[in-house]
């Protein structure tokens, strides 16, 4: 099959190679650990696969020979370069988890390798992670992509325990120290976050504080990794906000998201 957007491409005959430590979150999801900053990374089925198959050993071009193999003959997408660059690209330029090199490349066994050892759960201390909202692309704030915040557990008394939480005001965090109190198991974790202040958002995607009045309780579900370090989920509250566009108000709700968190070494 001729593939016309791989043939024009610059960097079809480089080898490509991931560059960060990974581990299984499920048995068919993975997450991969940024070290350029405190996130975890999940990914959809295609860059997962690509991410798992880039062992610096292939070249682009290579591999998009193989996949097409996967395929019956008649069955090929006839788009199928231009999705595996695209992926590639995201990887690269984005995520930053890949890079190419003009010759093969011998990944480290901590890159080659996942993080498979089974760990034990130790949630007493400080824990760093991020949230994000599940909203309209169109009134999202850069301030609202990913919110850093920083966990902090003084008390565990059997599967549960108490502590402390803090927003990062620069990353659009709802300002004051919170109170969480939650449970876990060898698999699960549950949590309520209670902050002292309350925080929307105006029509000029400014947050205004309201220190008369404490936000409304937030509920966060997560599962641990196989290593015990690393909590991914979701968090909820029922309460919606008017968002102003000009001067139309939309109804939206900031009623949910996801988040991830790690256990500081």
């Amino acid at each position: 099959m001729n593939f016309k957007a791989l043939e024009s491409s610059k960097i079809k005959n480089r080898y490509f190679y991931r560059t960060e430590k990974w581990d299984w979150l499920t048995k068919e999801h993975i997450h991969v650990l940024d070290s350029k900053s405190p996130r975890i990374i999940t990914m959809d089925p295609w860059p997962q696969k690509i991410f798992l198959e880039a062992l610096g050993q292939q070249t682009i071009s290579d591999y998009v020979y193989n996949v097409a193999q996967e395929y019956p003959k008649n069955k090929i997408p006839e788009e199928l370069d231009d999705v595996i660059l695209e992926m590639i690209e995201s990887l690269l330029s984005e995520e930053k988890i890949i890079s190419l090199s003009d010759k093969p490349v011998n990944l480290k066994p901590e890159i080659l390798n996942p993080i498979n050892e089974e760990g034990e759960i130790n949630m007493q201390g400080e824990w760093f992670g991020t949230y994000q909202y599940n909203m309209p692309e169109e009134f999202k704030d850069e301030r609202l992509i990913n919110v850093d915040f920083t966990l902090t557990i003084d008390s565990v008394k059997g599967n549960r325990f108490t502590g402390k939480v803090q927003d990062h005001s620069e990353t659009g965090g709802t300002p004051g120290i919170g109170i969480i109190r939650g449970t876990f198991n060898d698999d699960k974790i549950e949590f309520r976050k209670n902050m002292p202040i309350k925080s929307r958002i105006d029509e000029y995607g400014n947050h205004i504080i309201d220190e008369s009045k404490k936000h409304t309780t937030l509920y966060y579900k997560g599962t641990f990794s196989k290593s015990k370090k690393i909590v991914t989920g979701t968090w909820k509250f029922k309460k919606t906000i008017f968002f102003w566009k000009g001067i139309v108000p939309h109804l939206v709700s900031l009623g949910n998201g996801t988040f991830s968190m790690k256990k500081k070494d």
